[in-house]
């Protein structure tokens, strides 16, 4: 992976900071200014909605990362909301960016879900990448896992190492680690799914590959000697460990390239006209909801269900209620041949 994308002299580009959103932004502009102008809308009326949705993505994606996913940080210093500290919410941005829209078509009387047949398969495109850059960042991973295609990202990342530093003191000092990590990881995983961390990668010449190989040394025996062969070895303090991952965010480009295939299939429909919208927030809700199953970061709210599934399972019955009725309404419009 790479987290830390440019490091020289006094550039510093890395994941977290937005130059991989500030791309897809930009891509995104020309391709969305391309498909408004040729559905009829000018230029200086795209640059000052596409600003305004923009900005309104910004703001809610800000508040969707600190109400639903790091509240304990906005509690404790509310300013940092208005700082370079914390993260953005993809969800939250792409609703921020659908009010924007809204409101800045209301003020100007444009048909909102006309434009929006021009807007939805870019924004789509847009999520498939912006989960790409997630994956190489690091960032939006998923439960610990045995599967073969489980997934180990870079230490260089913040995104990935902070969840593993937080629980880190349990088992740092501990006499015998192994126990406590098996506690931690048991509703998912093994001792023996778990490689051996990049600090102590020289314990695999001597057949250590996994937590399990490494419980012939624990419990320590009492005695001096025992210590300072595990000090030798490199494992006192305890190296941090991180598991394999379920690569959630190359679930969602997958998916949502599916939806990209469909979007791209429906908007050549003439019946599609000012319904790309919801189509989008059925799948795309739909496709939220599956992935949130995955993720490590489940921040729950309603029984076993996320914040964010919560959400994306409200947004998904309206939209798909809101095409049931008008697609309804169309078919019973449509002329009858006798």
């Amino acid at each position: 992976m790479f987290p830390v994308n440019i490091d020289f002299w006094i550039f510093h580009f890395r994941g977290y900071e937005g130059h991989w959103a500030l791309v897809i932004l930009i891509l995104g502009y020309f391709y969305q200014r391309h498909r408004s102008l040729k559905s009829g809308y000018s230029q200086e009326w795209f640059d000052q909605a596409w600003g305004i949705s923009i900005l309104s993505g910004f703001f809610f994606a800000r508040f969707f990362h600190f109400a639903f996913w790091d509240q304990k940080a906005f509690l404790e210093n509310p300013v940092i909301f208005f700082t370079a500290t914390g993260g953005f919410a993809i969800f939250g941005g792409t609703i921020g960016t659908a009010f924007g829209a809204f409101f800045y078509c209301q003020i100007t009387k444009k048909n909102f879900l006309h434009w929006c047949d021009s807007l939805m398969v870019p924004l789509t495109l847009g999520l498939c990448f912006s989960r790409l850059s997630c994956f190489l960042n690091g960032d939006a991973y998923g439960l610990p896992t045995s599967l073969p295609w489980g997934v180990v990202f870079s230490e260089n990342s913040d995104a990935w190492m902070g969840e593993w530093y937080a629980i880190y003191p349990y088992y740092r000092d501990a006499e015998n680690p192994l126990a406590i990590l098996s506690q931690i990881f048991a509703p998912y995983v093994n001792l023996a799914d778990i490689p051996i961390p990049e600090k102590v990668s020289h314990l695999r010449g001597l057949g250590f590959h996994n937590l399990a190989d490494l419980s012939t040394l624990y419990p320590p025996v009492a005695g001096a000697d025992f210590k300072t062969k595990l000090l030798e070895l490199g494992l006192v303090p305890f190296p941090v460990v991180y598991p394999k991952v379920h690569p959630t965010q190359l679930y969602e480009v997958f998916l949502m390239f599916i939806v990209l295939f469909f979007m791209l299939r429906i908007e050549k429909y003439s019946w599609s006209q000012n319904l790309m919208f919801f189509f989008f927030w059925v799948f795309y809700g739909l496709v939220r909801f599956f992935i949130e199953i995955f993720r490590g970061d489940r921040h729950l709210f309603l029984g076993n269900l996320t914040y964010a599934q919560v959400i994306a399972l409200t947004i998904t019955v309206i939209s798909g209620l809101i095409l049931f009725v008008r697609l309804k309404n169309i078919k019973k419009q449509e002329p009858r041949i006798s």
